[in-house]
């Protein structure tokens, strides 16, 4: 049974690269075979979302025009006639891996397959999160997707992470330390390398390399970062997608252990070499991971809704949000401001 119709749908209308985005009245979606409504009450602004919006991530390849930012915290609105355990009012995130862009709008139909209904009584009440942190999800799901699905980590597992201090890149870092991994971490910077093991609590299972440039300099000190020497498991590397080659792929890669797997998580825009003979006499996997596999998620809500993986204000962020009028504003702030533990949110209904 659907709870009232709203007679609008404000939504964020993106045209082209070279028109900023306008909030516009929308069509109200209607639920249908396979579907659901929801009211979206929030959405996250990553720190590159401006930049793909204007198309200066061409790698991320949309096809305007479209609703941007796809994927959020809502309630459901109205179900399809096939649906056999949603209801009108139940919490869900919505994971838009379905090739879906349909939002930030205020209420937005989506696939009955994209929808996982969370345990509002035990986030929300229990645990005391906001509605809005939840959104941390999508964040904490593709690092596990990559860690494990990809990565099959196992606790006592070392992985080398590298570049560790970017918003995900970061994230993996925790989540490996929670499953019960060694952690490698690998930047430039001695200062924010710092930052981050201290953030985390100065565990004994972090470890920190500063990066040099020189691939054998490098290599030598990954490896004597690892448990007695003995190199890693797997090598998860989340470069940048304003990089046209993974800065550390040389180094980390020679580090990794007979029958290891790599995992290609970042988003550069060029090619990388692998030293064909160390990798097939090493027996190493490559794998790509982009966003994560039903599995991956409902594990990730998990860890969360057990209260191992804390997010939000409980987990030491910093939390903004915007209304849906205030898009543009949120993007900017978001590209200012954001990064790990520092989350930009749209909430259109609240």
């Amino acid at each position: 049974m659907a709870s009232t119709t709203p007679n609008t749908n404000r939504g964020v209308w993106l045209s082209s690269y070279s028109t900023p985005a306008k909030v516009i009245d929308l069509p109200m979606p209607q639920a249908g075979p396979g579907s659901a409504v929801i009211k979206v009450l929030a959405s996250l602004i990553t720190p590159f979302s401006k930049y793909i919006h204007d198309g200066s991530l061409a790698v991320y390849n949309l096809t305007l025009p479209l609703v941007p930012n796809p994927g959020n915290i809502g309630r459901v609105h109205s179900a399809g006639p096939d649906s056999v355990y949603l209801k009108p009012g139940d919490l869900v995130y919505f994971n838009p891996w379905i090739k879906a862009r349909d939002d930030p709008t205020q209420y937005q139909k989506v696939p009955l397959e994209g929808l996982f209904v969370l345990d509002e009584a035990r986030l929300c009440g229990e645990l005391g999160y906001q509605l809005a942190e939840l959104k941390e999800i999508a964040l904490q799901s593709m690092v596990y997707a990559a860690l494990v699905e990809a990565g099959s980590l196992q606790a006592g597992d070392t992985v080398i992470i590298g570049p560790a201090t970017g918003t995900f890149s970061s994230i993996a870092v925790e989540v490996a330390l929670i499953l019960g991994a060694n952690v490698i971490a690998l930047g430039r910077s001695k200062e924010k390398l710092g930052h981050l093991w201290q953030t985390l609590g100065n565990p004994d299972r972090l470890k920190y390399v500063v990066m040099t440039g020189n691939n054998d300099v490098d290599f030598a000190a990954i490896l004597k970062a690892t448990p007695n020497g003995a190199g890693a498991e797997i090598f998860n590397d989340w470069s940048s997608g304003s990089l046209h080659s993974p800065p550390y792929f040389s180094a980390a890669f020679r580090a990794v252990k007979q029958d290891g797997r790599v995992v290609l998580s970042g988003a550069p825009s060029g090619n990388i070499e692998i030293p064909y003979t160390l990798a097939m006499h090493k027996n190493i996997k490559i794998q790509g991971k982009l966003m994560a596999n039903r599995g991956a998620i409902e594990s990730t809500i998990k860890l969360i809704t057990s209260g191992v993986l804390k997010v939000g204000r409980k987990g030491g962020a910093e939390v903004s949000i915007f209304n849906i009028e205030q898009f543009g504003e949120a993007e900017d702030f978001a590209a200012k401001h954001g990064g790990w533990k520092n989350y930009t949110y749209i909430t259109p209904n609240l």
